[in-house]
């Protein structure tokens, strides 16, 4: 007998009479595959992942946007994790987790493809169990120099498996399960296996810049911080923003820094993917939130309308990147006055939004989802293209982002 296709099976289940299963083993299918969990204000889907060493857990990106802390979780145990490297242009993060027992799964030597029509097996965490299933590979992508970059598989997406193991038919780990957020997928997608031992040297550089420190009070003076302008190259590839965020709740403080990796096509790409803007300023694409409410609730074009003057008003009505959380907001811009920010002192427009979300009833994402209203104002300098401060508030918590240095490295 083997795998139906489709047909999860929990840890515990019988499952030597199951060819694939058999092949590769329990412990190797059910030990090393945890439940992985984003802990903040917004309410994150858990997902699973990957023991891949003592103590080191990888999975996709994706789960942890918005991530004030993040939890490994399996058989109602509970240990605590931290980001040791992203990569967010592949979407695999690699996650530090002390005490973590076992030694994990071993690495593919080589990025060798699986053929079309061969049979897989997938491994994620959920409700506390891990769950199996069978699937076949139905299609391959590379890119341009013939590398293999995606494994389709015969099975649909599954939230729970987001970070999950995928294993070829002989044992060995081929892919990890990646969902990379794309609506109207039919389709489970997994990434190379081969692709997690580049994780810590791509994401080396991004890590210095894209993990805020927690509690850190220091700002910039403002006499240190340059304006910049087209004579200063802005924006270029090394040009660093850095603001701080501020929970009002706990009062707690930590940076937030938006660095520009590569400018191509007309797309500024900062920290490694996570943001990327277009070369006016506006927003494109947010793949991993990190600046609170700033990100995490950001109309898909950004707070900033394109070309807003005093006097505009318009309306949003978008679902929250991460959440998938349903907003209607409506916005209106008020005259331009100065403001001075640890960053400096700026000519700005208030942009004001009232409206209504959808958040969880209780703070960090606890509680069942009500819709609340919702109130943001953003400061933005057109000079710089910039919001220079922004705050946002519900009925149980608010936060403001702050400028407090720009800089090129």
């Amino acid at each position: 007998m083997r795998l139906s296709p489709f047909r999860p099976l929990l840890a515990g289940m019988l499952l030597t009479s199951a060819t694939s299963a058999s092949a590769i083993g329990l412990d190797q299918i059910t030990g090393n595959v945890y439940n992985v969990r984003a802990n903040g204000p917004q309410t994150s889907p858990t997902g699973s992942g990957v023991v891949i060493g003592p103590g080191q857990v990888v999975t996709a990106c994706t789960l942890l946007a918005g991530a004030r802390s993040i939890s490994v979780m399996r058989e109602n145990v509970t240990y605590d994790a931290t980001l040791a490297a992203p990569d967010i242009e592949r979407n695999l993060c690699l996650l530090k987790v002390p005490n973590l027992p076992g030694s994990g799964v071993s690495l593919p030597a080589g990025s060798t493809a699986p053929g079309l029509g061969q049979k897989m097996v997938m491994a994620s965490a959920a409700s506390g169990a891990v769950a199996v299933r069978e699937a076949t590979v139905t299609g391959l992508q590379a890119s341009n120099d013939g590398k293999l970059t995606t494994i389709e598989l015969s099975a649909a997406p599954d939230a729970a498996a987001n970070g999950g193991a995928l294993f070829d038919d002989a044992g060995r780990l081929a892919g990890i399960l990646a969902d990379d957020g794309t609506p109207g997928k039919t389709r489970q997608r997994a990434v190379p296996a081969a692709w997690v031992r580049d994780i810590t040297t791509r994401g080396a550089a991004a890590l210095a810049t894209y993990r805020p420190s927690v509690n850190d009070n220091r700002a910039a003076s403002p006499a240190t911080v340059p304006a910049p302008n087209a004579a200063d190259g802005s924006p270029r590839v090394g040009e660093v923003w850095q603001y701080v965020l501020t929970d009002s709740l706990t009062n707690r403080r930590s940076d937030v820094i938006f660095r520009v990796d590569r400018i191509e096509n007309g797309r500024v790409i900062y920290n490694q993917g996570a943001r990327i803007e277009r070369a006016d300023g506006t927003l494109e694409r947010i793949n991993a939130p990190s600046a609170g409410e700033f990100d995490a609730a950001s109309p898909p074009s950004g707070w900033v309308p394109a070309n807003v003057k005093p006097g505009a008003r318009w309306k949003y009505s978008y679902r929250q990147p991460g959440s998938g959380a349903q907003t209607d907001l409506e916005g209106s811009a008020s005259g331009e006055s100065e403001m001075t920010v640890a960053g400096g002192t700026y000519r700005v427009i208030r942009i004001a939004y009232r409206g209504y979300a959808q958040k969880p009833l209780r703070p960090f994402g606890a509680g069942p989802i009500m819709t609340q209203q919702y109130k943001a104002v953003a400061w933005y300098a057109p000079e710089i293209g910039r919001v220079v401060k922004f705050e946002a508030s519900t009925a149980q918590n608010a936060e403001k982002l702050e400028l407090a240095a720009h800089r090129y490295e």
